[in-house]
């Protein structure tokens, strides 16, 4: 791949995934120190707000229009800010790592910085061939459609989901009413920039969360817990290692939004935190940002950071009583502004709340399997006691520190809810895990996530020992040197500690990244699962002839297709919309007929009348399928027999055909005529509504 395209997209990446929220926080005098973790967390909640507000308003969403709303309101917020701080002065900000800070400090955090950044973006480097990987699977095709989707119509609107899915039936009767769209609105802003196809544009964000977001996140969450740098440089250092989170959310769909929006937990949780704690009023619209951010991305992670900061606050209340009125007032205001900012993202969610608590997966496992899951952190991969070890030796540090202890519930909480839907089919714990969709993979990812920190802790706990060890030791050999001045002796010993500390955690991590270096490979293994360059899904022959299906096919035109083959990308790498669009979509009646009875259009009138009512003029059938159990759709399965198709390309084992209409009976007048059932949303050739709208065909899951 050329380096020009690839460097030029992780540029507009990094600008639209930290600008906005770096402008804004310096506008809110946000420490500089917190804004490379908690920046992108501010910036996406405030362009979901731009989104959502300025839809209602009838503003385009393009990067300039964009650009120029947030620098407006970076100004406002600047302006507020100066005029508070006239009347108050700003107090001295505290130490970042308070007692725990030495010389060096920040050498270590960002040593473990880079890294974990550098293991997990090499494992996903290599999981993706090299970033050119397509995820052959469930939902990627669906976000990379909808981010060529907001680029090409400029418009925030989550209801053109439900539309760019069921164009052919009632979306108030479509499984898909509405989507969370910030993140692919977000991206929509700089894709079209880069020049580089959709799926590698996708494989460049997640190199680049992976790189840096990832253990920044993992640091910001930690930093909730603990201050001690050696416990978040580690916990920064593992975060690429677990299985389970990341890298098994990134192959088990993927789930990219999901994951991208797990990496604002930790940012939220520390602001928030940071803001409460400092009675710091000017932050609360960077919580509210935040706030609208997570509900924005996916609605459930408002469910992961709500036990946090409620399990936080109670510790926070019991230890200071009334003195924890104004950091609750402080959250408060944060939470009514954030549903003033988010509420037009909060209608169109909870079309899909029903849809979303229907969802049910089957447990795989029985009870003890799902509890000897959790205590070696796999699921479907290899254990990882090295992993176990640190974390266990957390939760030591955690018990002997009973500050520490409100952090148990929610870990606890989380263990609770991930056993039980991993080793259970409850219908009681189904209701409680629905805004997670009854996932259990995505709910065992939030656990291993909320452990992260704790696998840090375990590493400075048996470092601090071996660090108290040699201080005990050198405070009694200078001691005995020095003629029983223990004054003296403690100041050299204490002075060696920091050194023994760090060289033990040095030790510590080498050690265990050597013998874990099976689950480094692993990693890179499952994402390669499903992400190929040539997969069964999508061929290197299939994804040439896609990318230039425009070359065949008019702008305007609904191309018939399989879903469950590699079709579904056909509008991400071609700009050609086919008739079905995800391979989670149902057909209606009408294009169920079609798709098994196209070898009858010229001796079936009401199969000739469903095909004219699509605008169906293009077909497209490949052999490839999502499913190696997929069978192709009976009327595709012999395309060079039917007579009225005409050949336009052939590429390996995918071809574009033409329905010839002149040569069926009624010519194409009957195609032509139905052309006006169909109505054209916005400025995107293919976003439809059909004025006569058929029923949904009742057939379960198509592939």
């Amino acid at each position: 791949m050329d380096l020009g395209p690839l460097a030029l997209s992780v540029a507009l990446i990094a600008l639209v995934w930290w600008g906005p929220g770096w402008l804004l926080g310096e506008a809110l005098g946000i420490r500089r120190v917190l804004l490379p973790a908690v920046a992108p967390l501010i910036g996406v909640g405030s362009l979901a707000s731009i989104g959502a507000i300025g839809h209602l308003a009838g503003m385009a969403w393009n990067a300039l229009t964009v650009a120029i709303t947030v620098l407006v309101l970076a100004a406002v917020l600047f302006g507020v800010r100066v005029a508070v701080r006239r009347r108050r002065p700003a107090a001295d900000p505290k130490p970042f790592f308070g007692r725990w800070g030495y010389r060096g400090a920040w050498l270590t955090l960002a040593a473990g910085i880079l890294a974990g950044g550098v293991v997990a973006a090499t494992s996903w480097t290599v999981g993706t061939e090299g970033l050119l990987g397509i995820n052959q699977d469930w939902d990627i095709p669906w976000h990379a459609n909808m981010i060529r989707l907001i680029a090409e119509n400029q418009v925030w609107d989550p209801s053109i989901a439900g539309n760019f899915a069921y164009y052919d039936t009632n979306i108030a009767d479509a499984p898909i009413r509405s989507y969370p769209i910030a993140f692919h609105a977000m991206l929509a802003l700089v894709w079209p920039v880069t020049g580089v196809a959709l799926p590698t544009f996708l494989n460049v964000f997640v190199v680049l969360m992976m790189a840096v977001q990832l253990p920044l996140s993992t640091v910001a969450l930690g930093l909730v817990v603990t201050r001690r740098p050696v416990a978040l440089a580690a916990a920064a250092a593992v975060s690429g290692w677990f299985t389970v989170y990341p890298f098994d959310l990134l192959w088990r769909g993927p789930l990219i939004p999901f994951f991208a929006g797990m990496l604002l937990v930790g940012p939220f949780c520390l602001l928030a935190v940071r803001a409460a704690l400092g009675r710091l009023w000017l932050w609360v619209p960077a919580i509210a940002f935040g706030a609208v951010a997570l509900i924005a991305v996916h609605p459930s992670l408002a469910f992961v950071v709500a036990p946090i900061l409620v399990f936080w606050f109670i510790a926070l209340l019991v230890r200071r009583r009334l003195a924890a009125v104004v950091p609750a007032l402080v959250l408060a205001a944060g939470a009514v502004l954030a549903a003033v900012l988010g509420l037009p993202i909060i209608q169109q969610m909870l079309k899909e709340a029903e849809r979303v608590s229907k969802q049910v997966w089957a447990a795989d496992t029985d009870r003890m399997g799902a509890i000897q899951n959790i205590l070696l952190l796999h699921h479907g991969s290899t254990p990882q006691p090295i992993l176990s070890a640190m974390v266990g030796l957390g939760v030591v540090a955690l018990l002997v520190r009973p500050k520490m202890w409100w952090y148990l519930a929610p870990v606890l909480a989380y263990a609770f809810l991930s056993a039980y839907t991993m080793g259970s089919n409850s219908t009681l714990f189904a209701s409680l895990t629905a805004p997670f969709y009854d996932d259990q993979w995505r709910i065992f990812g939030i656990l291993v996530m909320l452990l992260v920190p704790l696998a840090g802790l375990g590493v400075a706990q048996l470092a601090e020992a071996v660090g108290w060890a040699v201080r005990r030791f050198r405070t009694q050999r200078g001691r005995r040197a020095q003629g029983g001045r223990t004054t003296a002796a403690a100041h050299a010993a204490s002075s060696a500690t920091p050194v023994a500390v760090l060289a033990t955690a040095a030790v510590v991590l080498l050690l265990a990244g050597v013998v874990a270096r099976p689950y480094f490979a692993e990693n890179a293994a499952r994402i390669e699962i499903n992400t190929k360059v040539d997969g069964a899904t999508l061929s290197t022959a299939e994804v040439r002839l896609l990318t230039h299906i425009a070359d065949y096919v008019p702008q305007d035109a609904t191309v018939l297709n399989d879903s469950c083959n590699g079709s579904v990308w056909m509008y991400a790498l071609g700009n050609r919309m086919p008739m079905i669009r995800h391979f989670e979509i149902l057909p209606t009646n009408r294009q169920l007929l079609v798709l098994q009875k196209l070898p009858e259009l010229a001796t079936d009138a009401q199969v000739r009348a469903a095909a004219a009512e699509l605008g169906i003029e293009y077909v497209y059938i490949a052999d490839g399928t999502i499913r190696a159990w997929d069978e192709p759709k009976p009327g595709l399965t012999h395309p060079d027999q039917i007579p009225f198709l005409k050949l336009l390309a052939r590429d390996g084992n995918a071809a574009v055909y033409r329905i010839d209409w002149d040569s069926l009976p009624g010519g194409r007048a009957q195609l032509d005529a139905r052309a006006g059932d169909r109505h054209q949303i916005g400025d995107v050739p293919g976003i439809l509504l059909n004025s006569d709208p058929d029923g949904i065909a009742p057939l379960g899951r198509i592939c």
